[in-house]
């Protein structure tokens, strides 16, 4: 069994509703449809909080020692699935996180390498997600917010194999008048179908390098 494990982000200021959040109902209930491809699942909820994240990565791959890691974060004014290939070691000093706090340096690990690139088969989960009729993009800028450090905490820190990060734009409604085939932002069901997909990948690229 493959070992997976994702993770989505909590409430932060302007946006009381994290959609990445409403994925683990979904996404758990996947667990045996996963086990039959021998993948065992594991989801979480990481705070938006620059002084908890460290600490929480830390326990989830001491605890689920996942062979990969996927996370999922809310990118509010993208308007497309943005496949994350970096984290910068670097953050924002003036946006507060979820308890009003702010970034206390400006490196996230100080010493360690300005960048990292990121693990997972980037480049085939867009090809994917733009065949399923999603609008994705590879992208080289993952904020200088939680996010960004969450992705680079993972990569210079966990043993695990593929690390990658999805960020989301906010979901349309389902219903409304949708743009053409990989064009417009998502459906809160859109954003179900590209963990499947993204999941799937990560758990190919798995065999591969074991």
């Amino acid at each position: 069994m493959l070992k997976i494990l994702v993770t989505s982000f909590g409430p932060f200021p302007g946006a009381r509703r994290n959609p990445t959040a409403v994925l683990m109902g979904p996404l758990g209930r996947w667990r045996v449809r996963l086990e039959r491809f021998g993948i065992e699942l594991s989801c979480a909820v990481l705070p938006v909080q620059y002084a908890k994240v460290a600490s929480m990565l830390r326990l989830l791959d001491e605890t689920e020692k996942p062979a990969a890691i996927l996370h999922f974060g809310l990118a509010a004014r993208r308007k497309f699935l943005s496949i994350e290939t970096r984290a910068l070691n670097w953050l924002d000093l003036i946006d507060c996180d979820a308890s009003g706090a702010r970034a206390s340096c400006r490196a996230i690990i100080p010493g360690a390498p300005s960048a990292l690139r990121a693990t997972f088969p980037a480049r085939e989960i867009a090809a994917a997600l733009c065949s399923a009729g999603l609008t994705s993009r590879l992208s080289i800028n993952a904020g200088n917010y939680v996010c960004n450090e969450t992705l680079y905490l993972s990569l210079a820190r966990s043993r695990a194999r593929v690390i990658g990060f999805i960020h989301v734009p906010r979901p349309r409604r389902a219903g409304s008048k949708r743009n053409p085939v990989c064009s417009g932002r998502p459906t809160r069901d859109d954003l179900v179908r590209a963990a499947w997909i993204a999941i799937l990948l990560c758990a190919r690229k798995l065999r591969h390098v074991s």
